[in-house]
């Protein structure tokens, strides 16, 4: 395998994708999974999720003070101030409580005037139905779409899930990433570098990179310049995982066998992007698995 590998020709970047992406989509088949909601902050959603219940769930007071029926409240003024009685005309009521007939409006706390009975108060301005009142689905109509399909949850995603009934979220299960450094010059960070050493830092990146995505990646030790170990490594990585990165080996060194292996084990879609650095970059599939 001493013979230089070349490649005479470079694909633009946004077309390297578009290839790559295109390849992929036809390929390989997503996994899904079903996990606690509470569990699914940054995980994808595998269909659209639909509401159990409304939010809320009743029709709710939306403010601390007292449920009335509006009709009762008719012609209060300064001049002319309307008493209610406790039991007959109003209830006290805190934020969230449910409004039951025959009320159907709530007088903020701070707008009443106390009087000598403590069962008794005045307003001075009229209230108007469905005040300060929140309707039964305000946020959320049981039925309705909340979220789509292939969509990454957020912190706010959680809490509207919860409050729609949804317990359990059917999600794209987190993809495993298996990746190989190569180079027989490769030292690991911490070690002394000699003439010629050069420590190894990509896979790290890579490794980390990956999962921010939501990937599950695993960093397997060195691989030095051997055509052997290199094809079986990603042979058997392309069984266990889903997606396999090799650091380096792709250009056109004599020691650089990666495209070959790859052409060995399965199709090369792109060898070379019009990008610096990573010219030599090569797109493959090993069991249509991207690699």
């Amino acid at each position: 395998m001493g013979k230089r590998n070349l490649y005479l020709k470079t694909t633009p970047v946004q077309e390297a994708i578009d290839i790559y992406r295109s390849e992929v989509e036809k390929r390989v088949e997503l996994q899904y999974e079903t996990i606690p909601v509470t569990e699914s902050l940054n995980r994808i959603t595998g269909k659209a999720v639909y509401a159990k219940y409304c939010s809320p769930l009743f029709n709710a007071a939306a403010m601390d003070g007292i449920a009335v029926n509006a009709a009762k409240t008719e012609g209060a003024s300064e001049g002319t101030p309307v008493e209610l009685v406790f039991g007959k005309d109003y209830q006290i009521i805190d934020t969230g409580d449910p409004i039951h007939e025959p009320y159907d409006a709530v007088i903020m706390a701070e707008d009443l005037l106390e009087t000598e009975d403590e069962n008794k108060v005045k307003i001075i301005s009229p209230a108007v139905p469905w005040q300060h009142i929140r309707p039964v689905g305000e946020d959320i109509v049981a039925g309705e779409m909340i979220l789509p399909g292939r969509h990454c949850i957020r912190p706010i995603d959680v809490g509207v899930l919860l409050s729609g009934g949804i317990v359990e979220i059917e999600v794209v299960k987190n993809p495993t990433v298996a990746i190989f450094p190569t180079g027989t010059e490769i030292i690991e960070p911490g070690t002394e570098p000699k003439d010629g050493d050069i420590i190894e830092s990509n896979s790290r990146m890579f490794e980390n990179m990956a999962k921010v995505q939501g990937a599950e990646a695993v960093r397997f030790e060195t691989i030095p310049d051997d055509y052997e170990r290199i094809r079986d490594a990603v042979k058997e990585a392309a069984e266990k995982f889903d997606m396999v990165i090799i650091n380096a080996g792709s250009s056109a060194g004599t020691e650089d066998y990666t495209v070959h292996v790859l052409r060995e084990l399965g199709e090369v879609i792109i060898h070379g992007v019009s990008i610096k650095p990573g010219k030599p970059v090569i797109l493959a599939f090993v069991n249509n698995k991207p690699v």
